[in-house]
This record gives C-alpha cells, sequence and structure tokens, in this order.
C-alpha cells in the first residue's frame, strides 16, 4: 500500500525538476582556466598601458600648491598613453621642482602612471613660442 506521502513527494520532485533546480554541470580544469585568462585577457585589453605607462603633453598651468608638489594644468591630449584634453591636478615626482612656474606659463610635461595608477609629473618645463617640445620627442 502506498504511504499518503508518496504523492506530495513525487510533486515536489516533478516541480524541481521542470523548475531546472538542478546543480550546474561541472567543468574540467582546462575549462575554468580557459575562462580566467579569457577574463584577463580581457581586463589587459581595457585600459591598454603604453611606453610604460608614460606619455606627454602640452598646457597652461592654471595653479600651483602652496607646497610646490601640486601642479593643475589644462592640458590637450597626451602622446604615448590614452588621455584625452581636459583640466587636472597632478603630484610631481622626486625631485621635480615648480618653483619656476607660475599661473598662466605654457608647458610641456613627461607623466608616469605609479603603481596606484596615478599618473606623476616626472618632468616639466616652459614651451617658448620657438620650441615646438622642450622635452624631447616621443
Amino acid at each position: 500500500m502506498n504511504s499518503p506521502l508518496t504523492l506530495p513527494l513525487a510533486a515536489v520532485a516533478l516541480l524541481l525538476t521542470a523548475c531546472g533546480d538542478s546543480p550546474p554541470p561541472a567543468q574540467d580544469a582546462s575549462t575554468s582556466m580557459d575562462a580566467s585568462q579569457d577574463n584577463m585577457a580581457e581586463d589587459a585589453t581595457q585600459e591598454p598601458v603604453l611606453n610604460g605607462g608614460a606619455g606627454q603633453a602640452s598646457g597652461t598651468i592654471k595653479s600651483i600648491g602652496a607646497d610646490n608638489k601640486f601642479v593643475t594644468i589644462d592640458h590637450g591630449p597626451f602622446n604615448g598613453i590614452d588621455m584625452g584634453a581636459m583640466t587636472m591636478g597632478f603630484e610631481v615626482m622626486g625631485d621635480t621642482d615648480l618653483s619656476g612656474f607660475t599661473e598662466g606659463d605654457v608647458v610641456m610635461f613627461e607623466v608616469k602612471r605609479g603603481r596606484d595608477g596615478s599618473y606623476r609629473i616626472q618632468e616639466i618645463c616652459r614651451k617658448s613660442s620657438e620650441e615646438e617640445n622642450c622635452l624631447g620627442a616621443y
């Protein structure tokens, strides 16, 4: 004789099967590694690092920090990195000296991308009307 629970249990099993509530199919290790490598390749293509993360641009100094370790520049697009024109603040690297610069100076500058992802000025020079590039070509 059938138990009174047989019919309800069969109904639940049928519902779970119909809803697709089953575990995902197992993947072998090579499939998982291929997917991980594809994801890493996608991440690498989203923001390419060219020239070791260094680039050059020209622009106009808008402000200089009181400690001469920070400068805001309205700059054009960079050569060497994928960054368009904008007004942006930059810290300076090492012994880069801003003491000879003032607001309104037209400059050329080179930035390098640090481990934290931010760009810092590693070289800066005042651009004169005669000089096309006071840093050296990229």
